[in-house]
């Protein structure tokens, strides 16, 4: 308080940091809401996280539950997840400039991903579920990995701090809210069953997306 009893004025460096920081947001908001690829991908990304991270926490489960797998095939399961996405990264980065109309692959591998769940969740054996998850890590290379080069081409340098920052910030609350979700289902139907419902909403959901996104599709 000041001598005459009146409150301190507010530091003008910070009402310019919050009202810089508001229009910040608002212009990230703006530029994404404009631009029909980058907001195709902001909508797809979760999506695809949301999927991949439920469906691998509900093999995970099944790996004890249903398949009864020792430590040693517990292991090769998570060991697995993440051999797909690198062997998925490598195929990416080895063709280059020759892969052609990239916004495609991104539809092949989001509309694989769902059969193979579905497969996954008829699966008896732990060993016969690794070449699937490797399969599944990979396709989900294919679509991430294309969509975050998209993301980075699309947006100017001078945005990108502010774009990525939204993406991120709506990419890492989905898995989430998705994961309580699944959780509470596999409690109530099992991990087997839902999982193979995962499978088809989730190429449901490829269907749509590759119909109705068509500044993903078209891209090359």
């Amino acid at each position: 308080m000041c001598a005459d009893g009146r409150p301190f004025p507010g530091s003008p460096t910070i009402r310019r940091s919050a009202d810089h920081f508001c229009s910040g947001m608002a212009g990230s908001f703006s530029y994404i809401y404009r631009s029909p690829l980058i907001r195709s991908i902001v909508l797809l990304n979760p999506l695809l996280i949301l999927f991949f991270m439920s469906a691998m926490m509900l093999v995970q489960v099944m790996a004890v539950k249903v398949w009864e797998a020792d430590p040693v095939q517990f292991g090769l399961i998570e060991t697995c997840i993440p051999l797909g996405y690198m062997i998925g990264s490598g195929a990416l980065i080895a063709s280059g400039k020759r892969m052609k109309r990239r916004g495609r692959w991104v539809f092949i591998g989001l509309l694989v991903l769902g059969p193979l769940y579905i497969l996954l969740s008829q699966v008896t054996s732990p060993m016969m579920a690794l070449p699937l998850i490797i399969g599944g890590g990979a396709m989900f290379a294919c679509c991430t990995m294309l969509t975050q080069i998209m993301l980075r081409t699309a947006v100017p340098d001078e945005l990108q701090g502010r774009i990525y920052g939204v993406v991120g910030t709506i990419t890492s609350t989905a898995p989430i809210l998705g994961l309580t979700v699944v959780s509470v289902m596999a409690d109530q139907w099992g991990a087997a069953a839902v999982l193979e419902g995962l499978g088809m909403l989730l190429l449901a959901t490829g269907i749509l997306a590759a119909t109705t996104l068509k500044s993903i599709r078209t891209y090359r």
